[in-house]
């Protein structure tokens, strides 16, 4: 099982390598294209106003940026749509609390602007959360991918509260990795890759935003990634756009969070795996198989099998001493066994962490102290993760909101880079 489990991934080894020494760049342009920028969330008056900022501070003409903000089922003491109108985002404000989630909102926004600007046509969408914060040349890079033909791009995912806490650190390196060693090597090969939920783009000719936003599981982004590749239109990455996402520092909010992703990852294993595999076969495009591997539920195979080992070993040990074995040579020798299972799990993330975090130094905007105490806590994070596999195959997952509370600005993050 282990070794059948490493030869559907060991193509990943490649990624790494290239991950760390190769990365495609976009040519410049003169050309800018024009943009509607999507952005939905349930009291955010903490954060709203810093994305709000960043938008407008953009190396970007003005002119071809409109903002749409969705306030979804705000409190009444909430100040979102506030904040957002007296910075010039066009507002809607949604009170639904039988269909929650952003898929919802997304569908709203799309109705709202149909029949409120039903001539406006921009050349494609942005979709942003309301904790994220722009790189001031975010949508000038973003632009330059969309320009060379690239019809969905996905971005560089940094942090803004890096250092808040372990769960903090372990969640940011998650998704440094996932840049460097997932998304980055896709594009290197023209793979199609995936959308996070976040800081994405696609061609208006790709969504008709009078048919609505019609991706509704638990995960839309990676439902509106996998019904894409299927239907033929890639899924590009700008490792030059950067922006800065809110990661959930506390227990509770980590696993709500997690557990709704593994949910939905489930919920899209079932709905294309299916489609993925006779794709593989018909269209013998590696494309669909690498997809296909990224659905699978590995962790949750693989621990699987090291608990069944565990309990053949644990078995074993009780044969042993019904047979006249020391008992207290059998329980040391099984501990020895748990040490070793953990400290090789740990092992391999660590070194996977670190390889992240030291390609991109110069990008985590926190201390070197931190920087270094994240390589220790990804491996933590990783396994703290490891019930939630099982959890959510069996527990009902709704979707809900994640507090956000980092009033991180722009121009903060642009001060910490240039004091590095």
């Amino acid at each position: 099982m282990s070794a059948l489990l490493a030869g559907l991934v060991f193509y990943q080894t490649i990624y790494i390598i290239i991950g760390l020494f190769v990365k495609k760049k976009y040519k410049e342009t003169n050309n800018e294209h024009s943009y509607g920028i999507l952005i939905a969330g349930r009291n955010e008056e903490a954060v709203i106003g810093q994305l709000l900022d960043s938008i407008k501070k953009q190396n970007y003409d003005q002119s071809k940026i409109k903002i749409f903000v969705c306030a979804d089922n705000c409190s009444p003491e909430d100040k979102t749509a506030e904040i957002a109108r007296s910075m010039g985002a066009v507002v809607y404000e949604r009170q639904d609390t039988t269909k929650i989630g952003k898929s919802y909102a997304l569908n709203f926004l799309f109705s709202n602007i149909t029949k409120n600007f039903p001539d406006y046509n921009p050349d494609g969408f942005f979709i942003f959360d309301a904790d994220n914060i722009l790189d001031l040349n975010y949508i000038k890079e973003m632009n330059k991918a969309f320009d060379s033909g690239e019809e969905i791009i996905t971005s560089y995912r940094a942090s803004k509260n890096f250092g808040d806490s372990l769960l903090s650190m372990g969640a940011s390196v998650a998704f440094i990795r996932e840049c460097r060693f997932i998304h980055t090597p896709r594009a290197f090969f023209n793979l199609s890759t995936h959308v996070s939920g976040t800081g994405f783009l696609f061609s208006s000719k790709i969504i008709n935003i009078k048919e609505g936003w019609n991706y509704g599981c638990l995960t839309e982004d990676l439902e509106f990634s996998c019904d894409n590749l299927i239907k033929g239109h890639k899924v590009a990455y700008c490792d030059d756009a950067i922006f800065y996402d809110e990661q959930p520092s506390t227990i509770k909010q980590t696993y709500r969070q997690r557990l709704r992703w593994q949910k939905g990852t489930y919920q899209c294993f079932s709905a294309f795996a299916l489609n993925l595999f006779l794709k593989i076969i018909t269209k013998f495009n590696f494309a669909f198989y690498d997809f296909l591997i990224f659905f699978l539920p590995l962790p949750l195979f693989s621990t699987s099998w090291a608990l069944l080992n565990g309990l053949i070993a644990i078995v074993r040990s009780l044969f042993a001493i019904l047979g006249g074995a020391s008992i207290i040579t059998e329980l040391l020798l099984l501990s020895v066994s748990l040490l070793k299972f953990f400290a090789t799990l740990y092992a391999g993330m660590f070194v996977y962490g670190s390889i992240a975090v030291i390609k991109d130094w110069k990008r985590i905007k926190t201390s070197t102290w931190k920087k270094i105490a994240s390589m220790f806590a990804y491996p933590i994070f990783m396994i703290v993760l490891i019930p939630i596999c099982f959890i959510a195959l069996f527990k009902k997952v709704e979707w809900k909101p994640i507090k956000h509370s980092s009033s991180t600005s722009i121009d903060e993050i642009t001060n910490k880079e240039k004091s590095n």
